[in-house]
């Protein structure tokens, strides 16, 4: 181990961003003993990612628990011209019906503007344009018809 217990809790505790403060959480819990599936239930961390956290952090030291997302300052796959027209594409329903989601986003990206982004992309765009998921709720298996509903209705 590159530090103590005790500078493993501090980082935890101190950890600004909620990735970090989860690995710190996970290498924390490790130095004081517990095994894997403890840290499991503890955190909700697949073993594998449990795993690959200490064996990258052997190796590489503190440097191995920082989010490196937050330096990706790469540029959008739409610059600000194209991000006004999926806006006013997106004031519409969608050419295959239904209402917008990541996927039929991902679609129209590739269509008008003949680029491959990820479904995931699609729906960062859905909610830096201002959009949330609209999906209506299931409804249960076993759920009473309106009929059925009156009787509990109180008059």
């Amino acid at each position: 181990m590159h530090q103590t217990r005790e500078e493993l809790e501090q980082a935890y505790r101190s950890a600004e961003r909620s990735v970090e403060r989860s690995r710190w959480q996970i290498l924390w819990l490790r130095s004081k003993g517990k095994a894997i599936k403890d840290i499991i239930e503890v955190t909700g961390f697949g073993r594998t990612t449990i795993s690959t956290l200490i064996h990258n952090y052997n190796a590489e030291g503190p440097q191995a628990v920082v989010d490196k997302r937050q330096f990706n300052m790469s540029e959008p796959a739409l610059n600000d011209e194209r991000q006004q027209q999926l806006f006013q594409a997106l004031q519409e329903p969608p050419e295959t019906g239904g209402s917008w989601t990541s996927k039929k986003v991902q679609q129209y990206i590739k269509k008008h503007f003949d680029l491959e982004v990820t479904e995931v992309c699609g729906w960062g765009y859905l909610r830096r344009l201002g959009f949330t998921v609209q999906v209506p709720r299931p409804t249960h298996i076993q759920a009473a018809s309106p009929e059925k509903q009156q009787v509990f209705i109180k008059k």
